[in-house]
Formats: C-alpha cells, structure tokens, sequence
C-alpha cells in the first residue's frame, strides 16, 4: 500500500516540532562551562558561585542559575580588563575554591542540537542570495508592465497608506496592552541589578551604534548613488527605486530595444522563483537545525525575570496577527479568513526560524503569485517594500519594550510621551532593516525621543532573539495581507489555490 505524501507545510511543520523536542533532549547544560585562561580551558560545572575579580577585589557575584549572565558578563569584563587582572574565583557547593587567572573566555558547553545549525545556515544564506536578484528582476519586470509613473505612483500610495494604517494600529494595540499588563511593575530590583549587569556590554555596543531617524536624510537616501553598492549592500530601498525607474522607462523606448531586455529580466524572475521552490525541499531539515540550535543554546532560565515582559509582546503579536489581519482581510477583501491563513504555513515557517523578512522573501512572493492569485506586477512592487518599510510586529515589541523598561525605571508616560512612541516607532519601522535583531537598535532611538534610560536596552536582550521569531511572522503576514488586498483595489486579485 502506497503512503500518502505527506505535504511540504506539514514537513515544515514536523520539522519544526521536532527541531524543538531535539533541542529540548541535546539542549546546552546551564550549570556547565568552559574557562579557557592563557594556560589552556577548564570544564567547571555545578559551581555555587563565580565572583569576577579586578586586582583581587569582587567586581560582581553570580551564582548557579545564571550561566546566561555570566557569559554574557565575562565578554565585557574580559575586553574592559587589558590593563587589570582578568582573574575569576569558583566557589563548589562543598565549600573548596578554585581562582582562574587571566582568562580569555568563558563559554557554553556545545551539543549535537546546536553543532547541526550550519544546515540551516546555509539554508537562510540560499534565500538571502535569491532575494535581491528577484526583487530587481521582478520589479523590472513590474514596473514596466505599469506602463507609467502615475500607475506606479498610485500603487505605491496605496501601499505606504496600508503599511502607515496596520503599523500605527499595531503600536496603539501594544501601548494599550502594555498599560492594562504594567508588565515593568513586576521585577524585582534584584532582577533589574543583575540584568543591567550581565548585559551592559552588549547593550553599550548597540548604543555606540548611534543610531537617529532623519526623516529628510531618509527619502533622500531612498535615490542611489550607485546602485550597484545598494544591491552589493542589500539596501531594499534603493533597489527597489532604481528597478522601478529602469522598468518605466523602458517602456518609454521603442519596443524593439526594450522587449529583449524585459524578456531577459523576466526570465531571471520566472527562474528564481522555479529555485525557490527547490530549495524549500531542504526547508523541514533547515527549520529543523535552526530550532534546534535554538532551543537548545537559548537557555530559558533567563524567561524566569522576563516572563511577564515576554507574555505581553507575546500577547500583542496574536492580536495583530489573528484579530487585526483578519479584520482588515474581511473589510478590503472577500478572502476567507481560514484559506489565506493556509497559504501562508510555509512563509511562517520559515519567518519564525529564520527571524528575517528578507530571507523569508522569496517564499512570500511565491506563495503570493502561485497561491494567493496576486499578479507578478503587483507582488515584486507591494512585497519588496513591505520587506523594508513594514514592521508590524517589531514595530509593536517596540512599543512594549518601551512601556516596560520605562515601567521598570519608574517613569510614569503620559499620553503625549506614547503618542510621541507611536510616531518614532512608525518612522522606524519604515527605516528598520529586514534582518535579525535590528529591532533593538532602532528601539534606543525611541527611548530617546522620550527620555527613557537607554541603557535600559539591557533588560531585554536576553529574550530578544525569541522574541525576534515571534515577530517577524505578523511582519511577513502582513506583507501578503497588502499584496491581496492592494490587486484587490485594483481588480486584478486571482483566485486562490490551496495546495492539494
């Protein structure tokens, strides 16, 4: 008797679910690490305390459940200690001592569950090198079939209008949660200490990165000056300006000239969308190594301070991605809820493992042409700039982020400072770039806009990357979301067609 084949989204699914139970079974031991000193590295395991010593006296003490924090804390304290001794002293339980001196790094103690990762790596790298290509082809492609600038320039208001409406709807609803939650109210100040501690470093680096929002600066950057740097440096923006101009104007010169060159970007398109569905057939052994790696070397001990934090972005992401996507699916489209949300099993799959919506992009545009009946002109122009411009989850794990660290810091915000957050959060979701973690950065600039500690930052790294999953899918969702129901505005929306 032959088996039935088992469909792609549900192999992704699987893998997926399995990638979380191996990593769960091979996951990093948090009472193990490797000290490696100039003599050479040490496995030190089940320690009561780690004091961290500066010309012999204590610099901090952690203790047995917080291998996260030391590690994190040793890197600082290593590359802050050039001239002073880098010295640790171990404490057992038994009540013996043993001193390190001059250590060099501290680490985890890896397993099979993250040393499989470089599967998925590679994976997320196959993406990211078909995405830029296929949004100059498609665009290209796009644009000239647009025929003028008036045509484009009506789809492309139509698009930052969607995107400007999901974005300031899905800050709003994270504010109100954040305030209903108060989430920030509930940490201990020990909590706090020992956050701002182990993750001063990392969050210094970010903010050494002095990042700013100039409205200005930004349209004017949108016009390359050399587009081959922006394809070189992944700059969505910039491609995408300079597709759609070399797409009009093509159209402008005799057909004869123009045709082949059209054909030519065509067929790159119709090709590269042919590989992307090659290479989703290593997809559930990809998703498989990168939640493995995940589960196992994230340490979930560090959820013990930032759990109530995590709930409420949690919490504010189904909101948009489950009531407000819906919502707004039923009002602009005549789309069943249940049959959009099945077209989209492999795009959030691959979202929530690889946590970047450019990576995810190839997949989106796909599943947008082949599936969702949104025509090619209208996919390579809508998805291109929402994997850029629209950030519905980062947007909003940043608007909760800021209610929670100014909660924690005991700043009261009035309704003037969180409409100031809806307004910075807009303007950097529209800047932020559509790779992993860059939330985060963008976020210091928020704190600024209204005087909240920007170190602050430090409270929340370490949950960061898995929050950093959860939100790229209503990023992504989004994105289809715009793509149907802009061909829909325009009357040229096909018909669904879910997989058999």
């Amino acid at each position: 008797m032959k088996l039935p084949r088992v469909k792609l989204h549900n192999q992704i699914l699987i893998g997926l679910l399995l990638g979380v139970f191996f990593g769960a079974i091979f996951s990093i031991n948090p009472h193990k690490i490797v000290i490696r000193t100039a003599s050479g590295e040490e496995l030190v395991s089940n320690w009561s305390e780690i004091t961290f010593l500066k010309d012999s006296m204590p610099q901090i003490v952690f203790y047995s459940n917080e291998q996260t924090q030391i590690i994190k804390f040793s890197k600082g304290f290593i590359s802050s200690s050039e001239h002073f001794s880098r010295n640790v002293l171990v404490k057992y339980p038994d009540g013996s001592s043993k001193v390190f001196y001059q250590i060099t790094a501290i680490d985890k103690v890896k397993t099979i569950g993250v040393m499989l990762k470089p599967i998925g790596d590679i994976f997320i790298r196959l993406l990211n090198m078909i995405a830029i290509p296929l949004v100059l082809a498609s665009l290209i492609v796009g644009a000239a079939s647009l025929s003028d600038l008036k045509n484009v320039a009506k789809i492309g208001g139509k698009t930052i209008s969607f995107y400007l409406m999901t974005a300031i709807i899905a800050i709003t609803a994270g504010l109100v949660i954040a305030n209903l939650i108060q989430p920030g109210h509930f940490m201990p100040e020990e909590n706090k200490e020992k956050l701002l501690v182990a993750f001063q470093e990392e969050a210094r680096s970010k903010i050494e990165q002095n990042v700013s929002i100039n409205v200005v600066d930004f349209i004017v950057n949108i016009v390359p000056r050399n587009p081959f740097a922006a394809i070189a440096n992944g700059d969505f923006l910039p491609i995408v300006f300079f597709s759609i101009m070399i797409g009009v104007f093509l159209t402008q010169i005799p057909q004869k000239k123009s045709q082949p060159v059209i054909n030519f970007f065509e067929g790159i398109s119709e090709g590269l969308i042919f590989m992307v569905g090659k290479i989703m057939y290593i997809a559930p052994y990809a998703v498989f190594t990168l939640i493995a790696a995940t589960v196992a070397e994230f340490g979930f001990n560090i959820l013990q301070s930032l759990l109530l934090y995590t709930i409420t972005v949690i919490i504010g992401l189904l909101f948009i991605t489950f009531i407000e996507y819906p919502t707004l699916l039923k009002i602009f489209t005549k789309i069943k809820v249940k049959d959009f949300f099945s077209t989209q099993k492999k795009v959030i799959a691959v979202a929530f493992s690889t946590s970047s919506s450019a990576a995810t992009l190839p997949v989106t545009m796909e599943i947008c042409e082949k599936n969702l009946g949104v025509p090619n002109k209208i996919a390579s122009f809508v998805l291109p700039l929402g994997t850029t411009i629209n950030m519905d989850g980062t947007a909003l794990y940043q608007a909760v982020a800021a209610m929670f660290i100014a909660q924690v810091y005991g700043f009261d915000l009035n309704i003037t400072q969180q409409i100031t957050i809806v307004i910075t959060a807009v303007l950097a979701a529209i800047g932020t770039a559509p790779v992993p973690g860059i939330g985060l950065i963008t976020l210091i600039v928020i704190l600024r806009s209204v005087g909240i500690p920007e170190e602050g930052i430090a409270l929340i790294i370490g949950v960061d990357r898995l929050l950093d999953m959860c939100r790229t899918v209503p990023n992504v969702i989004a994105d289809s979301l715009a793509c149907v129901v802009i061909a829909k505005s325009e009357g040229e929306l096909g018909p669904i067609k879910l997989e058999t």
